[in-house]
């Protein structure tokens, strides 16, 4: 099974924008709390996982942090996977004689990401365009079509200065993955096929 992901631009409304700045807030809190929490039991001696921070600040967050319940349950429970993955790199450059110890995020007007479930979210085909469908929102429009065959695993909202975009991760078989790459001739080496623009990344391969 392959997993290839699709990055497309979005033409949101004003309201799924402020959605998804609201999402992107959501999961930069989420982080945030993680990181430190994490330090917080450092100092107490205690050992940290990103397992038991997901459940407690899941425990807390009806209570603390209520408004996260108008976005979807993925933008704060991905971050600590996020963040799992931040202190693996800082043991694994300690090793090395380097320290990257995982930073806080600060807010920025136009950047952000969250993460949505293949559950939530949905491919809508249209006339000339496909749709993106979220959980709250109406159809947005996405600037092209989704050019991959297979089941949708999840995808990540970004904002990169005024512009919107879903990277959209399908498995796919083996036959799709042959569709979309093509070899490189001389070292046997699967390049992307061009056609599939603005970008089509390919993230993993396991049989």
């Amino acid at each position: 099974m392959y997993q290839l992901t699709h990055k497309i631009e979005l033409t949101p409304n004003n309201k799924a924008k402020t959605h998804f700045k609201k999402a992107f807030g959501c999961a930069r809190l989420a982080y945030n709390w993680g990181l430190a929490k994490w330090r917080e039991n450092y100092e107490k001696g205690i050992k940290s996982n990103h397992f038991a921070l997901k459940k407690e600040f899941n425990a807390l967050k009806k209570t603390q942090y209520p408004f996260v319940y108008e976005v979807t349950k993925y933008a704060t429970a991905q971050p600590f996977n996020h963040l799992n993955l931040a202190f693996q790199k800082f043991f694994k450059d300690l090793k090395l004689g380097k320290v990257s110890y995982p930073r806080f995020k600060h807010k920025r007007e136009y950047q952000g990401n969250f993460y949505i479930g293949g559950d939530q979210i949905k491919v809508i085909q249209g006339g000339t365009k496909d749709y993106l469908k979220i959980p709250n929102l109406s159809k947005i429009k996405m600037t092209e079509r989704l050019r991959l065959q297979g089941k949708i695993n999840g995808a990540t909202i970004t904002q990169k200065g005024d512009k919107f975009y879903v990277s959209i991760q399908t498995n796919t078989t083996q036959e799709e993955f042959n569709r979309t790459h093509k070899p490189v001739k001389g070292n046997g080496i699967l390049g992307i096929d061009t056609g599939l623009k603005p970008l089509l990344v390919y993230l993993m391969v396991c049989k």
